[in-house]
């Protein structure tokens, strides 16, 4: 069976941290795709392993994301990655 999806009132604290990521261009990035939530997790610290156990996902599909992530937002590291990430969420937006 397809869509595991919980509603957003569902998510509880998560929907609080839903924040648009720019890419390159200036567009926002769906903080709902797998990729986000996999961004928002590396920017905060998470090795890919420690990601992949949170999402219940394998290592494999979080690196193929992250570096999907970077080739879109024109990134090379975690860093600034991190850094992208703390100048677009709101002050206070962490839980």
């Amino acid at each position: 069976m397809r869509g595991c999806h919980r509603p957003r009132s569902a998510r509880g604290a998560a929907g609080e941290r839903d924040r648009l990521l720019p890419d390159r261009d200036g567009r926002p990035v769906p903080p709902d795709t797998a990729a986000a939530r996999i961004a928002r997790h590396v920017a905060e610290g998470a090795t890919n392993r420690e990601v992949a156990q949170r999402l219940a996902v394998s290592t494999r599909t979080v690196d193929y994301h992250l570096r999907n992530v970077f080739a879109v937002l024109g990134l090379r590291s975690r860093v600034e990655l991190a850094r992208m990430v703390e100048q677009t969420e709101p002050t206070g937006a962490r839980p």
